[in-house]
C-alpha cells in the first residue's frame, strides 16, 4: 500500500487526480489539504510505516511551490514528490526539476487516465526510495514509545505536564500524538488555546469500530506545536463508556499512528488511566510534597507493581514543588514512597500559569526558565526513549537551570536514562 498525500488548490484539477488514485486498489489518500503548510504538517504527523507519495501543485498560493518540495525532502527524504504543473512553465523551471530530481510530473488539465499512469509510475518510485531510506530514516525506527503522567489525587499538574512533554517531544520528532484521557472537559482547549472539531468521545461512540483509521481522522493537528491529539469534549458529558477495553483499544491503534504518544490520565482507579498504564513505556508519576499526597502516591505505586506488574524502571516518580508546604526532606519523600524520585519540578507558579491561561506550554514560551529547562529534558529523555547514553554536553545548562533545588536534581536528570 502506497500512501499519497495531495496538496492542490485547484479544485477542479484535484477531483481528476483524485479520481486517479480512487482507482488504483494500491493507492490510499490519507491526507487532502489545499495549501503548503497543512500538506507539510499532514506529511510530518502522518507515519504508518508505508511508503508515501506526495502530489503537490507547483503554483500554490501561500507559498513557493520549490520552496516547500525543498523542505519536504529535508523533513521526510523518504516522501517521493510529483509536482502538479500549470502546463506553461519555462525553461527555468523545469532545469529545477531536473536539479531535484523529480521525474514524474503531472502535466496541465490532462485526462484521468493520463494522471493515473503518471502515479502508477511515481508509485513504483515511491516504493524504491521507501526502501533505501527505511533503515536510514529516524522516524522509521523502533515502534511506538507510550508516556502516561498519571497521580493518586487530581490538582498536581498533570495536564500541565503532558501538554509541555508533548510539545517538548515535538521539538525532536515529527510524529508526537497527546491523548486526554483525564475525563475533565475543557483543560485541553484552555492549555492548548484551540478548540478542536473532534473530540475523544468520538471515538469512544465507534465502540467495536474504534480503529487506527477513525483515529486518523479524528486527531487534530494543532496549529503551532507540531503534534496532533485528541482532547475530552469541552462541555461536560457522560464518560460512562468510556472504559478499561475501549481505552487499551485506543491505545492499540494509536501505535500504527505516532511514534509517541503522550497521555494525560485521570482518576488513578478509573478504566483509561489503568488502560494507559498497561501500555505504557514510561510512566510519569506526579505527586507534591504534602503528606496526604505522598501517601496516596504510595499507595498508588504498590499497586502499579504488585498489582498491574508494572517494573520500578518504568515509574519515573516527579515532585512538583509549585505548593510548597510543610518541609519534608528528600530522603524522607523517598523513604515514604518507597520509590527514587526521578526530578523535583522549581517551584515557580506564576510563570506556570501565565503559560496555562495564555495557551502556550511553558517550554515552548518561556524555554530558559527553570521548569521549562526541566520538562524540556525530561521530554528529550523521552526522545531518547529513557535509553543509557553518553553524558549530555548540556547537562550543564540544566545544573544552572536548576540552581538552588540541590544537586541531586540534576543527577538524576542526568543518570536516570534507566
Amino acid at each position: 500500500m502506497i500512501d499519497v498525500f495531495l496538496v492542490h488548490d485547484d479544485v477542479d484539477r484535484a477531483s481528476v487526480i483524485r479520481a486517479a488514485i480512487a482507482a488504483n486498489p494500491e493507492l490510499n489518500l490519507v491526507s487532502e489539504t489545499q495549501t503548503g503548510r497543512e500538506g507539510a504538517f499532514a506529511v510530518a504527523t502522518i507515519l504508518q510505516g508505508h511508503p508515501r507519495l506526495l502530489i503537490v501543485r507547483l503554483n500554490l498560493g501561500d507559498i513557493n511551490g520549490f520552496d516547500f518540495i525543498n523542505q519536504i525532502k529535508a523533513k521526510s527524504p523518504d516522501v517521493y514528490i510529483v509536482p502538479a504543473l500549470e502546463g506553461n512553465e519555462g525553461g527555468q523551471v523545469w532545469q529545477n526539476l531536473l536539479q531535484l530530481e523529480l521525474r514524474d510530473v503531472i502535466m496541465g488539465q490532462v485526462p484521468q487516465q493520463e494522471v493515473a499512469k503518471v502515479i502508477k509510475s511515481a508509485a513504483g518510485r515511491a516504493q524504491v526510495l521507501f526502501d533505501a531510506n527505511k533503515a536510514a530514516s529516524s522516524a522509521m525506527v523502533g515502534e511506538a514509545f507510550v508516556v502516561s503522567v498519571v497521580s493518586a489525587r487530581g490538582g498536581v499538574g498533570k495536564s500541565v505536564i503532558a501538554t509541555n512533554l508533548a510539545a517538548g517531544i515535538a521539538k525532536h520528532s515529527d510524529s508526537v500524538s497527546l491523548l486526554d484521557f483525564s475525563l475533565n472537559p475543557g483543560d485541553f482547549a484552555v492549555m492548548l488555546d484551540d478548540v478542536p472539531r473532534n473530540n475523544i468521545m468520538d471515538a469512544v461512540a465507534a465502540g467495536g469500530n474504534l480503529d487506527a483509521e477513525l483515529l486518523q481522522n479524528l486527531l487534530a493537528p494543532h496549529p503551532r506545536l507540531g503534534f496532533r491529539y485528541l482532547a475530552c469534549p469541552n462541555q461536560d458529558f457522560d464518560p460512562s463508556a468510556f472504559d478499561y477495553n475501549v481505552a487499551l483499544a485506543m491505545m492499540n491503534a494509536m501505535r500504527s499512528l505516532s511514534q509517541y504518544i503522550v497521555v494525560d490520565t485521570g482518576l488513578s482507579a478509573s478504566g483509561p488511566t489503568i488502560a494507559a498504564v498497561d501500555s505504557s513505556d514510561i510512566i510519569f508519576f506526579l505527586t507534591s510534597r504534602d503528606v496526604a499526597r505522598l501517601l496516596g502516591a504510595q499507595r498508588f505505586i504498590k499497586y502499579l507493581k504488585n498489582d498491574r506488574g508494572i517494573p520500578n524502571q518504568k515509574i519515573k516518580v516527579l515532585v512538583n514543588e509549585a505548593e510548597v508546604g510543610a518541609e519534608i526532606s528528600e530522603s524522607e519523600i523517598e523513604s515514604l514512597l518507597e520509590h527514587p524520585v526521578t526530578a523535583y519540578l522549581p517551584c515557580n507558579a506564576a510563570p506556570v500559569t501565565y503559560s496555562i491561561n495564555s495557551g502556550s506550554p511553558i517550554v515552548v514560551s518561556e524555554s530558559h526558565h527553570p521548569v521549562a529547562v526541566v520538562l524540556a529534558k525530561l521530554a528529550e529523555l523521552s526522545y531518547n526513549r529513557w535509553q543509557e547514553r553518553a553524558p549530555d554536553p548540556d547537562s550543564a545548562k540544566v545544573q544552572r537551570a536548576t540552581k538552588g533545588l540541590g544537586a541531586k536534581l540534576s543527577q538524576k536528570l542526568n543518570i536516570g536514562h534507566r
